[in-house]
């Protein structure tokens, strides 16, 4: 979106002033961010307030970058961390090499929608989904506690061959991933951690890549982590 001369409030050195006294860090290049994701002068308006009242970026425009990905990312969705990407490229180098380098990631709606448009897992015009399971050689990959996915979409992207499956057990991480992983072939469940899998899947030892932490949900805690292994 570009302000017109009389939106001289939502013009970038008024909406930089404004984010930088609200203790953005980063505040000229959010403005920037806003002004290019906003649908509308109106739509803008609520961003900046948002963005200004202590509202993640990420959550205010729909999607975060991870591993050259856009993510689509939900209210109520942690984002993704970036040190995380170091957790996505080497379990991705664990798996079958061959994948393709994000260049260029797709754009998110304007106006803080999530996007439509996620990144393909393979090159050359082949969707994962349509391709048979458990083929020998394929890399079997578990994002457990995926969030929004985004650790899975990145190993996905990255190498080829790929059989990959996510789990949460919060509903609203669930959608997100979903739209996350279904373009790269990717199965998400609902539950806790290894409940939700298939059966050939749970109790299967795999090379555990990392624990992303513990998060709290009443008197339940869940790991965030992922495995990777090779089909027998």
């Amino acid at each position: 979106m570009s302000p017109t001369s009389s939106d001289q409030a939502l013009s970038a050195d008024a909406i930089t002033g404004r984010l930088r006294a609200a203790g953005c860090v980063f505040a000229e290049e959010e403005a920037q961010l806003l002004i290019e994701s906003a649908s509308s002068p109106d739509a803008l308006r609520v961003m900046v307030s948002e963005r200004g009242s202590g509202v993640p970026l990420e959550h205010v425009v729909g999607w975060a970058e991870f591993c050259g990905l856009r993510i689509a990312i939900d209210p109520g969705v942690f984002v993704p961390r970036r040190r995380s990407e170091l957790l996505a490229r080497s379990a991705a180098k664990l798996c079958r090499p061959g994948g393709m380098t994000p260049r260029n990631p797709p754009r998110g709606r304007p106006g803080g929608m999530t996007p439509r448009n996620p990144p393909r897992g393979r090159p050359g015009g082949m969707t994962p989904r349509n391709l048979p399971r458990g083929l020998p050689g394929w890399t079997v990959v578990v994002d457990l506690a995926c969030g929004s996915g985004a650790v899975g979409a990145a190993i996905a992207t990255l190498a080829a061959d790929v059989e990959l499956h996510a789990t949460d057990i919060d509903p609203a991480a669930v959608a997100c991933a979903r739209r996350n992983l279904e373009p790269v072939g990717g199965q998400v469940y609902a539950g806790d951690l290894y409940e939700p899998l298939p059966g050939r899947l749970r109790g299967r030892g795999g090379r555990p890549v990392t624990g992303q932490g513990v998060r709290e949900r009443g008197t339940e805690a869940k790991r965030r982590g992922s495995s990777a292994s090779r089909h027998p």
